[in-house]
């Protein structure tokens, strides 16, 4: 589904990087802005301050969009960037569900169950491309990261929060449960990197 969605975005986001390359050819600065967004989303969050909260996280995610984009568009494609962006992706999740979990002691428990599900995700693929050099099955996964944000982001604006935990965890949930399922096809066929 994400595939789908970047297939999509992809001539907007980068139309709009090769504008912004043009006065601010930083990718990394773009990453700094997304986490930076990030933990303000997380304090707004904490304050029960849903719908703004979910307003900044959507432009964090703008933020985490461009700085790939801006960066093919500056020919400053890097491993370092790539390592940056995704460390910063995971403390930004860290920092989201934090704050909503400190919002309400209700959402305690749905806000660590949708952190553990979204690490899980990203790490099942993270362990996957590590034993294999970076071979992967490509095919439809249901909630990938960006999905997961999205419909996060739209539930908060809209102050369900629960709601929003319960959404983004069934979706983490059966993404992980996909993963394993795939990769362990592919792992067992032999694949190596």
């Amino acid at each position: 589904m994400a595939e789908w969605i970047r297939h999509r975005t992809s001539p907007i986001v980068n139309r709009v990087a090769r504008a912004i390359a043009r006065v601010l050819p930083y990718p990394n600065l773009f990453s700094v802005i997304g986490l930076l967004l990030g933990f303000l989303a997380s304090g707004f969050l904490a304050l029960k301050l849903y719908s703004l909260g979910g307003v900044v996280l959507l432009i964090s995610g703008a933020m985490d969009m461009l700085d790939g984009a801006i960066a093919r568009a500056v020919g400053k494609v890097s491993v370092k960037g790539a390592f940056l962006d995704s460390n910063f992706d995971r403390l930004v999740e860290l920092f989201i569900y934090l704050g909503m979990g400190m919002s309400s002691s209700a959402l305690y428990i749905p806000a660590f169950l949708a952190f553990g599900f979204s690490m899980m995700v990203s790490y099942s693929r993270a362990r996957l491309e590590g034993l294999t050099g970076g071979n992967r099955p490509k095919g439809f996964e249901i909630g990938e990261r960006g999905v997961r944000l999205v419909i996060l982001c739209i539930l908060l604006i809209l102050g369900l929060p629960v709601l929003a935990l319960a959404v983004v965890t069934a979706l983490a949930l059966v993404t992980f449960g996909q993963r394993m399922l795939v990769y362990s096809r592919f792992l067992g066929r032999g694949a190596q990197g």
